[in-house]
């Protein structure tokens, strides 16, 4: 989509923002922009935001009459869309599209068929690890902001979401790479935030409900205001005399605000413990508000600065865009992927309307070789007749009619040719296995509770009665608990259509005879289950033919001694797993492939959520999650210094083709028949 023009356009809850950007080389430069607040914020209730849309881009193109200088790119907000992150396993390149498409069906929270979608991968000179960033937007959602430009003559070229384009803004300004220090993009929007972390040469993106809306509403409540009112008195809390009186009411959203951004980094750290974050752009309106840098740099330790000015842009000498520098990162990283430039490009766009464009673009030379095909074909017979008067300059017409005829043979070359390229030539059977596979997990996760079940553990243990549990001892306890399940994705093999799942599941029990508890129950139901009806996989148990499932004791440990703390009961507080220090484990992401919690893969939480169990970090003030939200004391149904074991499982699943399951069972079903 590389052009020496292009414009990008974003269209927030408060405004229009447009920037024309133009490059000279690895240079650009500020060609024009534009900042067309709506009447009223699109938060407000009862607005009718669609119609303030449309005046706004209204107003927009009665500024702008020749708005095709280049390509035109607008965003869709983040909590709009869908961001997914996830590692994927070492494989050659030419498989990663492959893998890509099955992270896609098992992330993306909605049918394949029903999104637009594309990706990005993320790669690092010091690690092997491929990761790849998964962007998606329903169908629906695309359609309508289509129409609604559509609807005024405004065609947009590309389509990408917010934090993407405000990650290629500043990631362009501010030269982020691989070496550079770690940043966080904090783009506090309207009715959202947008957090971007740029570290290590990839990136990673979280939004989550809280915005400059949040703000308004505290003052709503406190001061008994109207919307537009509260939203004015927030504009003018620098100035005003009661700014004291607006902070205090507006702290319980800054708490808010601060604990989210906390909860997001934790979690990353989580995922990426080399990570080392050192400081913090802010982006948007919102961080005009007094105190709210202070603030925000207390809680989370480090560096805040706000993005006042794009050093490359070259546009400081310009006063009025100097203004709105805090809201133009975003219409920034569109235009910039205009041009080629953009470091994640991303074009969420339907292929339907590109190819329409495409035919638009090309129509006008498909009538000029029409034309030249009757106006050579009109010569070709018109001109013997004519001729037959003047047979001394036939020679000379013909040396004229040559030219035409062969600029006619060859526009007509080119239409046929861009009438080849543009066939759809997809499959049913490649859409159709867009959405395979998709019941693989909630299979295995079946499978596994199963499992767990076989150990037919005593009813007592099963009661939730204290005293009927502690009746059993416990080296006689038949109980199983899941303490982790990971998974390593393995490419089919040359004889192979599909792929296979390793599995590897860690149990704890704290039955004496633990290996052979899970030998009679959790070994025995795979052997026993290995291929059923009505199961998208086979159990193949390791990956190598005719092995057994094996099992592994993996450490062994035990509660802690009688509390001495007064009003303690013995056997309560948090059992230590094996290295955590007093914290349990809960099978975070292994080696090559994804764990239930982190580590990617199709287990990996969705954005949004806080910490995973097992990391309850806290960066200081008041915010610690261990005093907002304190985990529960377990009942003491252990016994102090129980020992306690754990058994590792492994085993491989089979995919099998729904095509040929299919055959199958018709071919069983007319055996059965006959």
């Amino acid at each position: 989509m590389a052009s020496s023009s292009a414009w990008g356009i974003e269209i927030g809850s408060y405004a229009l923002k447009a920037l024309r950007l133009e490059r000279n080389g690895d240079d650009v430069t500020l060609a024009d922009f534009a900042c067309i607040p709506h009447k009223k914020v699109l938060s407000t209730p009862d607005v009718d935001a669609d119609e303030m849309i449309r005046l706004a881009i209204g107003q927009f193109m009665s500024q702008q009459p020749d708005m095709r200088q280049g390509p035109i790119l607008i965003s869709v907000p983040g909590n709009g869309a869908f961001a997914r992150f996830a590692k994927l396993p070492p494989v050659e390149p030419k498989k990663v599209p492959d893998i890509v498409k099955f992270e896609a069906v098992q992330q993306i929270p909605f049918p394949i068929e029903e999104v637009e979608w594309d990706y990005e991968t993320f790669t690092s000179e010091e690690t092997p690890e491929v990761e790849v960033g998964i962007f998606a937007i329903t169908k629906g959602a695309v359609q309508a902001r289509l129409n609604l430009y559509g609807e005024l003559g405004l065609g947009p070229d590309g389509i990408t979401i917010s934090p993407v384009a405000a990650y290629n803004a500043l990631q362009y300004d501010l030269g982020l790479g691989p070496s550079s220090p770690g940043t966080i993009i904090l783009d506090i929007g309207t009715t959202s935030t947008d957090l971007i972390i740029a570290e290590g040469g990839r990136t990673w993106i979280r939004t989550f409900p809280i915005g400059g809306h949040n703000f308004t509403e505290a003052l709503i409540e406190s001061f008994k205001l109207t919307y537009s009112k509260a939203e004015k008195l927030k504009a003018e809390a620098q100035t005003s005399k009661y700014r004291r009186q607006i902070l205090s009411a507006m702290r319980p959203v800054f708490a808010d605000l601060a604990q989210d951004v906390q909860r997001s980094i934790g979690y990353y750290q989580s995922l990426h413990r080399e990570a080392n974050l050192t400081r913090l752009i802010g982006v948007g309106s919102t961080f005009k508000l007094p105190g709210l840098r202070k603030f925000l740099s207390q809680q989370v330790q480090m560096e805040i600065s706000r993005l006042d000015e794009l050093k490359r842009l070259g546009a400081s000498d310009n006063p009025q865009f100097s203004e709105h520098v805090l809201n133009m990162a975003t219409a920034y990283g569109l235009a910039l992927q205009g041009l080629g430039l953009a470091a994640i490009d991303v074009n969420l766009i339907p292929v339907s309307v590109v190819r329409d464009r495409l035919w638009g673009q090309k129509i006008k030379w498909f009538g000029a070789a029409a034309a030249m095909v009757v106006f050579g074909s009109m010569i070709a017979f018109a001109r013997p007749m004519i001729d037959q008067r003047y047979t001394a300059q036939q020679s000379e017409y013909n040396r004229e009619i040559e030219p035409i005829v062969g600029k006619a043979t060859s526009l007509k070359s080119q239409f046929d040719e861009i009438t080849r390229a543009t066939e759809i030539t997809a499959k049913p059977l490649n859409i159709r296995g867009m959405i395979a596979n998709r019941d693989v997990w909630p299979n295995i996760l079946a499978d596994v509770a199963s499992m767990i079940a076989s150990a037919n553990p005593q009813p007592e243990l099963l009661s939730g009665d204290p005293d009927k549990i502690n009746a059993i001892p416990a080296g006689e306890r038949r109980l199983l608990e899941l303490e982790s399940l990971e998974y390593t994705f393995i490419p089919p093999r040359a004889d192979e259509t599909m792929p296979r799942l390793r599995l590897r599941m860690r149990v704890e029990t704290s039955n004496r005879d633990s290996v052979a508890l899970v030998n009679k129950s959790v070994i025995q139901w795979l052997e026993t289950n290995s291929e059923r009806s009505g199961v998208p996989y086979r159990i193949v148990s390791k990956d190598e033919p005719g092995a057994r499932p094996e099992t592994v004791r993996v450490d062994s440990f035990r509660t802690p001694p009688a509390a001495t703390t007064p009003g303690a009961q013995p056997g309560t507080g948090p059992r230590p797993g094996p290295g955590r220090g007093g914290e349990r484990d809960f099978g975070h992401g292994g080696k090559g492939g994804g764990g239930m919690e982190g580590g990617g893969g199709m287990f990996a939480p969705p954005m949004g959520e806080g910490f995973s169990p097992g990391s309850r970090s806290s960066f200081g003030g008041s915010n610690n999650l261990d005093m907002i939200a304190p985990l529960p004391t377990p009942a003491p149904t252990l016994p102090p210094d129980t020992e306690y074991f754990q058994v590792e499982v492994t085993w491989t699943i089979q995919l099998i083709d729904p095509a040929k399951a299919a055959s199958d069972e018709s071919a069983n079903s007319s055996e059965e028949g006959i």
